[in-house]
């Protein structure tokens, strides 16, 4: 099993519908509350693999991703082709957050915000973009909802897999 990619990698298809998306978006905070029930104490501050983080991290790593995702989501809608700013992950990753239990409510918060507002969009503005630098293109709102539904499950199955 791949632990680093246990899904497999992202891809992004133009030509689906975003119905399931934003289903995957939407219950993954019950998903994730759940799996982080479910996960042993023991290995909550571990590494799912080697050099990996801990499954505590994963969690704070979604809250942060998610939230930068919607408020890059809320640029495009409101602006012509935003350019938005990276965050280092790795260096937020190393930031004291506090417990999970702070960062599993706000990931409910932004995914109900973001539910609500994704399902408000009109055709055309799915199609709207932003910039992305470090990927020097522009990435539309249908990319990007695919990218986290899938970024959910993702780290979703991270903590999921047993010790090695």
């Amino acid at each position: 099993m791949d632990r680093q990619f246990p899904i497999g990698r992202f891809e992004f298809d133009q030509d689906l519908g975003m119905e399931p998306f934003m289903e995957r978006l939407s219950t993954l905070p019950q998903r994730l509350n759940s799996a982080w029930n479910d996960c042993a104490t023991a290995l909550r501050n571990q590494p799912y693999r080697p050099g990996g983080w801990t499954r505590a991290t994963v969690v704070h790593h979604i809250a942060d991703s998610h939230l930068n995702m919607y408020v890059r989501i809320k640029l495009a809608l409101t602006e012509d082709d935003p350019e938005v700013k990276p965050f280092d992950e790795n260096a937020w990753a190393e930031l004291a957050d506090g417990p999970v239990e702070l960062s599993l409510p706000l990931i409910e918060s932004v995914h109900a915000r973001l539910l609500v507002l994704l399902r408000a969009l009109n055709l055309q503005e799915w199609d709207r973009c932003y910039y992305h630098p470090e990927l020097l293109r522009l990435v539309s709102l249908r990319e990007v909802v695919q990218k986290y539904a899938w970024h959910g499950d993702h780290h979703l199955a991270h903590l999921k897999l047993p010790s090695f």
